[in-house]
């Protein structure tokens, strides 16, 4: 029988404004959801529309970018004042405030409690994903073109500290622990202070490091797609390459077994099937599914 995982509800959308649309999840170092929100922006064309269509969308500004965050128990709302790296963009807690990272820009705004910005560094190109720590420190993924670019992403993964200076590099780990090098950083989960889960393409191996030494790694371990959480000695991640299929799949693997993975069936509350489309976000265990009606987080059982 298929592993069976409960997720309650965390937040129903339809409790957002009239039209904000949820362009990116992530999580923060408390394990709390951060959800970046677009106002205004016309309907996406849908997949079947022409690339001249997609791309006029994506370069359409919204009217208003938010983020929605929670502090305890308390839901709370910021607008940020510089919408132009809201497209593709990356959310998380820094210092007082806020890490407002672009894909593609290479820049990154650092912003005060009200989003209001009080100085840029540049991360670099082609970033596939941004984890933050409490201490200052800033993990930055990248995909292939950042890798086999000119620039900073050809590491595949750098640490930076809080002046945007690189503490990290993973090429020269790779090099000096005769690892497979990243040339598509597929996932990363920032657990805590000093550890730090990746996976990547081509070999797709799952690496542990703790305080930027090498802890384990499983090779070939097999594709995990956008995020995965550490929970109960197994690793929990999406199926990769499901979205043209219509649905996406959880699955579960352990870390101390050879057997492959399993099927997870994903349901809420009241033990109804969380079924469609959904994006995950994970900072270690904490583990949200977000659909198009709402947010869901893993029950951790007691």
């Amino acid at each position: 029988m298929p592993t069976t995982l409960k997720f309650s509800r965390w937040l129903d959308l339809s409790q957002l404004p009239g039209g904000w649309e949820i362009s990116r999840v992530a999580v923060d170092w408390k394990g709390k959801p951060l959800l970046l929100v677009e106002e205004g922006k016309p309907p996406y064309p849908g997949r079947n529309a022409s690339i001249e269509a997609q791309v006029a969308w994506m370069n359409t500004p919204p009217k208003g970018c938010h983020l929605v965050y929670w502090e305890g128990a308390s839901r709370r709302a910021l607008t940020f004042d510089n919408s132009s790296r809201l497209f593709s963009a990356f959310v998380q807690q820094f210092d007082d405030g806020w890490l407002l990272s672009g894909a593609r820009s290479g820049g990154a705004d650092v912003c005060d409690k009200r989003g209001q910005t009080k100085r840029t560094l540049d991360l670099g190109d082609a970033i596939r994903d941004v984890q933050t720590t409490a201490s200052g420190r800033i993990w930055v993924s990248y995909f292939d073109e950042g890798v086999f670019g000119t620039g900073i992403g050809q590491n595949g993964l750098v640490c930076f500290n809080s002046l945007g200076r690189p503490i990290f590099k993973y090429a020269e780990f790779a090099e000096q622990h005769q690892l497979p090098f990243i040339h598509d950083c597929y996932a990363m989960n920032v657990a805590g202070e000093e550890e730090i889960w990746i996976s990547y393409y081509s070999d797709f191996p799952l690496v542990a490091m703790r305080n930027f030494q090498l802890d384990r790694i499983w090779k070939e371990f097999g594709c995990i797609s956008d995020a995965f959480a550490i929970h109960d000695g197994a690793v929990i991640f999406p199926k990769c390459y499901t979205r043209s299929e219509g649905k996406s799949q959880l699955l579960r693997r352990s870390l101390s077994s050879a057997t492959e993975a399993e099927i997870v069936n994903a349901v809420d509350e009241r033990g109804m099937a969380i079924d469609g489309l959904f994006t995950a976000a994970v900072r270690g265990a904490d583990f949200y599914l977000l659909t198009d009606s709402a947010l869901y987080k893993l029950q951790m059982e007691s």
